[in-house]
């Protein structure tokens, strides 16, 4: 039986890094914003019912009154504020996913190199064992330093992996799981951290080095070249 799937897209970050005069989803890859590429790769499937797209509480408006029938044939079903933090914006993402959903799939908006197969392989992995997230092995070697920068010792990369997006949950194991954090001031850097933290096992689909999170110019001309090829 093929699972309903919702999907977070978290779009609500500050993009300081970038120093651009918009936010980075909204920053163009060929005649489209980042975010539309990403949207893309996600509606294509028919496994997923609905999108929930969280941006900046200050964009809401604008994205609504510019995008929204764009947005509707992506499968966008609702544009929701997002929060201080990151976590703050899934849940509000998780608050408005429909109540027959199965499987919640949260994935970076400025990720618009996702395939389908990956995104297809975590959809299954998760029914299978109910939780599981994209992720490279580790190819840098990797050392640890004290606070004056001497190293300390070089980490064992062979059991190190680097975690990218999508990170796919069972609704019931996601929604328990942001309802013990959600008020401590623990910060998580992704979805698989407040999963880890209630003792959930979670496994690792393997990804692609050209999914980038596109976090500076560097890496957009990058997103750019790769999409074009």
């Amino acid at each position: 039986m093929v699972p309903n799937v919702s999907v977070i897209i978290p779009a609500a970050g500050l993009s300081l890094r970038m120093k651009a005069d918009k936010r980075k989803p909204y920053l163009l890859i060929g005649e489209k914003p980042i975010v539309f590429h990403t949207l893309e790769k996600f509606s294509r499937l028919q496994t997923i019912k609905e999108i929930i797209l969280v941006v900046n509480k200050e964009d809401v408006s604008s994205v609504t009154e510019k995008w929204s029938d764009t947005l509707k044939s992506y499968k966008v079903s609702k544009i929701v504020p997002g929060g201080e933090r990151r976590q703050d914006s899934v849940y509000q993402g998780l608050c408005q996913i429909h109540p027959d959903t199965e499987i919640v799939l949260i994935h970076d908006a400025v990720r618009p190199m996702i395939s389908s197969n990956v995104i297809e392989a975590v959809i299954k992995e998760v029914k299978a064992s109910g939780a599981a997230i994209v992720a490279t092995p580790m190819k840098s070697t990797v050392k640890k330093i004290d606070q004056n920068l001497n190293i300390i010792k070089t980490v064992p990369r062979h059991d190190l992996w680097m975690a990218q997006t999508p990170q796919g949950f069972k609704r019931d194991i996601i929604i328990k799981a942001y309802g013990k954090i959600m008020n401590t001031n623990i910060e998580f850097t992704d979805d698989a951290a407040v999963v880890e933290n209630e003792g959930y096992p979670i496994k690792i689909v393997s990804g692609s080095d050209d999914n980038i999170k596109i976090t500076t110019r560097e890496d957009l001309q990058l997103a750019e070249s790769l999409l074009a090829s």
